[in-house]
């Protein structure tokens, strides 16, 4: 196992969860503004729409509140710990 973090991989990964993080907003950002214009409308589904995305903003928070805690995937020491000797009294 490497002692160090490859800078690449890490840059990868942060922006692979960026743009996970910014695809779920934007998915559930359509779908409140499509429930505002059936509502708007009078379609008679309403109350479903209402409630996936009441449920989609729910996913949102949960996400947020994830993002703000340390990374669970990426190990935060990745090497064998030393031991330390003994000095020895002679």
């Amino acid at each position: 196992m490497p002692g160090k973090i490859n800078g690449e991989k890490l840059k990868l990964f942060l922006y692979r969860r960026k743009t996970n993080t910014l695809g779920l907003f934007l998915i559930a950002a359509l779908s409140v503004a499509v429930t505002l214009i059936c509502a708007l409308i009078g379609f008679p589904r309403t109350d479903i729409l209402a409630g996936v995305s009441l449920l989609l903003i729910l996913l949102c928070i949960v996400q947020l509140y994830r993002l703000r805690k340390s990374f669970r995937t990426i190990p935060s020491f990745k090497g064998q710990r030393k031991k330390r000797k003994a000095k020895e009294e002679a």
